[in-house]
């Protein structure tokens, strides 16, 4: 399914981190966070921690459209980010979702 260029775009990434990195890595997430919140097109960016266990992460993003999304990725904050924590992530799903109602 498509989206349209100027919709908004909503990402919800779920993130296992190995558990001797948890604290690693949940310190570079703050930095990407801080970084990504004053991107232009950044709505909301927020990082979650699962209650339950805590190698379990949720990224919860609003981007104004398709475009910031992509600066997103291409930004020097987030390609520090894959860098930092490279080896550390188990498992790493990206969700691009488009609101409906």
């Amino acid at each position: 399914m498509s989206t349209q260029a100027n919709q908004a775009i909503t990402v919800i990434a779920t993130i296992k981190v190995k558990p001797e990195h948890v604290e690693q890595v949940k310190s570079e997430m703050v930095k990407l966070t801080q970084a990504s919140q004053a991107e232009q097109g950044a709505i909301q960016y927020n990082i979650h921690q699962d209650n339950e266990d805590s190698s379990n992460f949720i990224t919860y993003e609003v981007w104004e459209n398709n475009e910031s999304l992509k600066q997103h990725g291409k930004s020097a904050h987030f390609q520090n980010f894959v860098k930092a924590t490279d080896g550390m992530i188990d498992n790493f799903v990206i969700k691009q979702t488009t609101l409906i109602a």
